[in-house]
């Protein structure tokens, strides 16, 4: 039995479900005696369907998904090289700052 066909016997099974509520919610608001109720069947939930790619559509995003992946990389090394450079001039800026600093705080209270 084709996934389709079991949703659309789910979906039916729902709907004569709701109908037989209607009915007994009729039935009680109008007084009349309530009809014995038909065993329900519970259904069974069913996932929904996943769309199906193709192996050429699956390979084509595979394919953009390196590419990019791949252009990212080719920059990081670089990238990476420049900020230790930042990093150590700004750290070697603060000693140097810090050891100004601290040698005209210990001139000045002398």
């Amino acid at each position: 039995m084709s996934d389709r066909l079991k949703d659309l016997h789910r979906q039916r099974a729902l709907a004569q479900e709701q109908l037989a509520w209607f009915d007994r919610e009729i039935a009680k608001e109008s007084g009349q005696a309530q009809a014995p109720a038909a065993p329900a069947t519970p259904a069974a939930p069913v996932a929904p369907p996943r769309p199906v790619a193709s192996d050429s559509d699956t390979a084509r995003m595979a394919d953009e998904i390196l590419t990019r992946y791949r252009s990212e990389s080719a920059s990081s090394p670089r990238n990476v090289k420049r900020g230790c450079f930042l990093y150590f001039l700004f750290a070697l800026g603060a000693l140097v700052i810090f050891t100004v600093g601290a040698y005209y705080l210990y001139i000045s209270l002398r």
